[in-house]
């Protein structure tokens, strides 16, 4: 009788402790990108994208076209000697190949700076959304479109732009409503 009586006592713990635990649970979502797309100086970090590509890569390619030229005639010349003529030849084979994969070479370029200008402004994000978190009781914060089945969860997009004193554009799908408890989720 005393052990029946223990496994009730353990099992009933168990369960109230369990509950409590689940009752604590609060889920949220949110997204980087969308964090980073709403931030006051997100713009000067498009112009300064916009300005290397045009100031840096734009520029580069009849540099490039140029340097090839002058190597390679370099190279060819009858009166270059042997030594010099196979480094220069191999570095006028090097501008070629950037010539000829240009659109590759501008791509990477460009993914390049654009990590170089936002990582700042993503690990902003991050900080911001672990801040929201924090303060608004949630657990449990997911990227929502990276999982295929997920309970419905709160938008954190309306709680981050409020911390970051900036309005939601209007007209998207609620974006300027304050973030509401989902059906599903638990709260505390």
């Amino acid at each position: 009788m005393k052990k029946i009586f223990s496994f009730f006592a353990i099992t009933t713990t168990l369960l109230i402790v369990s509950n409590k635990a689940d009752a604590q649970q609060k889920l949220g979502h949110a997204s980087l990108e969308d964090i980073v797309s709403i931030m006051p100086d997100i713009r000067k970090a498009d112009s300064l994208l916009q300005k290397f590509r045009k100031d840096s890569l734009e520029n580069t390619l009849p540099f490039y076209v140029s340097e090839y030229k002058r190597k390679d005639s370099i190279a060819k010349a009858p009166t270059t000697p042997a030594a010099i003529k196979q480094t220069v030849q191999q570095e006028a084979n090097n501008y070629l190949s950037i010539i000829q994969n240009w659109d590759q070479f501008t791509q990477n370029e460009m993914q390049r700076k654009q990590q170089e200008v936002l990582n700042p402004y993503f690990a902003k994000a991050f900080e911001l959304i672990n801040t929201v978190a924090k303060e608004n009781g949630y657990t449990w914060v997911f990227k929502q479109d990276a999982l295929l089945v997920a309970p419905q969860t709160d938008d954190l997009l309306p709680l981050v732009a409020k911390k970051l004193g900036v309005k939601l554009p209007t007209g998207a799908a609620g974006l300027n409503e304050p973030a509401k408890p989902a059906a599903g989720a638990k709260k505390q």
